[in-house]
């Protein structure tokens, strides 16, 4: 598009093997300190740096985006899925497939499911249990990771269903026994260490707030380029769902940026807060979008769609908020019916 190799990026390498050293530094100084102040700042900073690893090793190299050797790709991402604790197989379908596909059209999407404690689209039916959510859904966010390392991976691989909605396809052998070495692996490293080295509820605490942190911080990036004020949440028929935009200017509608001139956010997000790029380009490394986002920007106005953006990160953090507080809003009262005529 620009010139310029579309994966394979140096800058992405040295940017990976940077983001390596800092979560195995964290790990290690975590697991060495004596000092309880330090103990819990190397959590807090093993936390963001899963967070970064994730959004910039872990989601590249699943969407092929990272290199253009398929290998390294499978490997990268198999490696970052072990330390994190995520089944690859189950999140690339949910992700890749699902979310990409028929982005926020509700019962498909499942990056906008949350197993139905919280109200995330306009075609999820109301509930009373909705009515305050925009007063804790942050400490239901900062549950996430735990439910999805400890839960969710799990309850997917024995019933087969991504959630109530939707099926799994078949896993291969070969992908049953990666699931299950990740998962002894993760458990071995990043769970059961911790407690050797430290008393338990030491361990626990930290293992909590890790998981706290890292929840928060994934959710309040990847939450933040679809359920705000800007977007539609459009509505559907059929299985699989009719949609009636092409799929291009579905993911115009449904996506939002934010933040895409704060270099910081750009380097921390992994180019995540260039949603609209991403969406449109998923197979293009995430250190291009800065790139060409003046040229989509053009093409939108060009064919009338729209170019959905917040010039900053506090402004969709705040947008994120109001749209969470008004689905947990309750419908308006229908108009009584007029009596009939006599």
């Amino acid at each position: 598009m620009l010139g310029k190799t579309q994966r394979d990026d140096p800058r992405l390498f040295l940017k990976a093997a940077l983001i390596g050293i800092w979560f195995a530094a964290s790990y290690v100084l975590l697991l060495t300190s004596t000092s309880t102040v330090a103990q819990i700042f190397f959590c807090i900073s093993f936390a963001f740096s899963a967070a970064v690893m994730g959004f910039n090793i872990f989601h590249d190299a699943n969407h092929g985006s990272f290199s253009t050797n398929a290998r390294v790709n499978l490997i990268l991402s198999q490696i970052s899925c072990t330390v994190l604790g995520v089944g690859r197989c189950f999140w690339c379908y949910k992700h890749n497939v699902l979310h990409h596909r028929f982005t926020s059209v509700f019962e498909w999407d499942d990056d906008i499911e949350t197993r139905g404690h919280l109200r995330m689209s306009l075609q999820q039916p109301w509930d009373s249990k909705f009515k305050n959510q925009h007063r804790y859904f942050f400490f239901l966010y900062g549950l996430n990771t735990i439910e999805w390392v400890f839960v969710k991976d799990f309850a997917q691989y024995f019933t087969m269903r991504i959630n109530q909605y939707q099926t799994i396809p078949a896993m291969s052998a070969s992908e049953k026994l990666e699931f299950w070495l990740c998962k002894a692996i993760y458990l071995a490293v990043f769970v059961a260490l911790p407690f050797f080295v430290y008393p338990a509820w030491t361990a626990l605490a930290g293992m909590l707030l890790f998981h706290f942190i890292l929840g928060l911080t994934l959710a309040f990036i990847f939450n933040l380029a679809h359920v705000v004020e800007k977007v539609e949440f459009p509505a559907t028929t059929g299985s699989p769902p009719i949609i009636d935009d092409d799929w291009a200017a579905h993911q115009m509608k449904t996506t939002v940026n934010f933040g895409t001139r704060n270099r910081a956010l750009n380097w921390f997000a992994g180019g995540l807060n260039f949603q609209i790029e991403h969406h449109l380009f998923p197979a293009i490394s995430h250190v291009h979008y800065a790139d060409f986002g003046n040229i989509v920007s053009n093409t939108a106005a060009e064919f009338s769609l729209p170019y959905n953006n917040y010039d900053t990160y506090r402004d969709a953090v705040k947008s994120h908020w109001a749209i969470v507080r008004k689905l947990g809003t309750p419908p308006l009262a229908q108009p009584a019916l007029a009596a009939p005529a006599t």
